[in-house]
């Protein structure tokens, strides 16, 4: 496989300014004439919308690095991006659970600095990644994305575990306070379309296990934020759905039930095949949020418009992911619709060792990167990749449709042209 790099010594996007308002989001008329293109590098996007700013990465991009420069990350927004000052921002962080565990606190960057600092390298993919494939079984409601929507960073920051624990949330999952499922529930400075302001919740023992390594992050890939990707501060959940990874923390609240916000209640969730536009307010109280991620592959190199030479050799290339801390254990490749596989090399994060084998128990968070060399590249050639992951998850065959086009994680399939090399003349 091709040499790979990291982050270090790549060009990044300026740093956020300082705004010499308060701490919410300064918003005029329309609430997008402060929006931070300074730090957009529109030439490695394909935007979706203006507005608000949905932009995916192109796909040669994404897989020359192993961990996703900022200017590359893909950017998901739900509406006006907050201009925040930094020093004069604080969140909340309440408690409210019963008369005997309710508290409120007020938790500003030096308090996330005091505690211990972890890194991640994990995944960030949205729900709606591929969407395109589920929009050419029916129409979809949502932005219209291609594969582009996944992208691998360096989060860091405190556990939000431990800022928890500092608010007086026991430490010990034994406790009989986590007798009862409860969620942590995050709210977002600024405004959104669909609701008052961004909201989301997770639930309360995922959070609390120290290995799954929940953040409240405040640099990425070893700086500071920028305002698209959530300054001063966010969430990142490894393993979950980007939907829950909320940006511009105001608040975060312990309580005995999930989030109401439209993004946790009517959105985010895989209706059935009979839900549509005129009939999906039935559906949505009947099923539950998205949570972990699922198993998924996209093939980056060759791009559709891309031209083979029969004949030739050809290194495909790709990426794949799974959630939950499940590690993706092998990726496959077919030319011929499906009736025979191979195995690709793969370019991933060692786990720990045991002896020559890799230990499966440990939890993963970060993508795989994977090639494929044809060494002849057939006439009318389909390429199709799927993965699997250490729980034996493989993707399906064919996508199936929601109303709401998420999780699309069906086999990834690229048809290519091919030409016949022109021929060449010694003198």
């Amino acid at each position: 496989m091709p040499a790979l790099t990291d982050t270090q010594g790549s060009s990044s996007p300026p740093p956020p300014s300082s705004s010499s308002s308060s701490s919410s989001s300064s918003s005029s008329s329309s609430g997008y004439e402060n929006e931070p293109w300074c730090e957009r590098s529109l030439p490695n996007y394909i935007v979706r919308a203006k507005e608000p700013f949905n932009a995916e990465a192109k796909l040669d991009r994404l897989i020359e690095n192993f961990v996703t420069p900022t200017e590359n990350h893909f950017r998901r927004n739900h509406g006006p991006i907050p201009d925040i000052d930094g020093e004069a921002w604080s969140m909340s962080i309440e408690v409210s659970c019963n008369p005997r565990m309710s508290c409120t606190r007020t938790v500003k960057l030096c308090n996330i600095q005091e505690l211990e600092q972890f890194e991640v390298v994990a995944v960030l993919e949205c729900a709606g990644n591929r969407r395109d494939g589920l929009k050419a079984i029916k129409p979809v409601n949502g932005v219209i994305w291609g594969p582009g929507t996944a992208s691998n960073s360096r989060w860091s920051g405190c556990r939000l575990r431990d800022l928890l624990v500092s608010a007086g949330v026991p430490a010990d999952l034994c406790h009989p306070f986590y007798r009862k499922p409860r969620h942590v529930e995050f709210a977002a400075y600024g405004e959104a379309n669909e609701d008052e302001h961004y909201a989301s919740s997770i639930p309360l023992e995922w959070v609390m296990n120290p290995l799954n390594m929940v953040l409240v992050a405040t640099e990425m890939n070893g700086r500071r934020l920028i305002r698209d990707h959530g300054f001063p501060a966010r969430i990142v959940a490894p393993g979950i759905i980007g939907a829950r990874w909320v940006k511009w923390l105001k608040c975060i609240r312990v309580q005995n039930h999930e989030s109401e916000s439209f993004y946790q209640k009517r959105d985010y969730k895989i209706l059935p095949p009979m839900a549509n536009s005129s009939n999906c307010e039935e559906f949505w109280p009947r099923f539950p949020a998205l949570m972990e991620l699922t198993i998924q592959s996209a093939i980056c190199r060759p791009a559709p418009e891309e031209r083979l030479q029969i004949g030739r050799k050809y290194l495909v290339r790709g990426y794949a992911l799974s959630g939950g801390g499940r590690a993706v254990d092998r990726v496959e490749v077919t030319l011929d619709g499906g009736k025979t596989w191979d195995l690709t090399d793969l370019y991933a994060i060692h786990s720990k060792q045991k002896g020559e084998q890799r230990d499966w128990s440990e939890r993963s968070w970060s993508w795989v990167l994977w090639a494929y060399c044809i060494g002849s590249v057939p006439p009318n050639c389909t390429i199709g990749c799927r993965a699997w992951d250490s729980a034996g998850n493989t993707q399906p065959e064919a996508a199936v449709w929601n109303y709401r086009g998420v999780m699309n994680n069906s086999v990834f399939r690229v048809c290519p042209q091919t030409d016949v090399p022109a021929l060449t003349h010694r003198l």
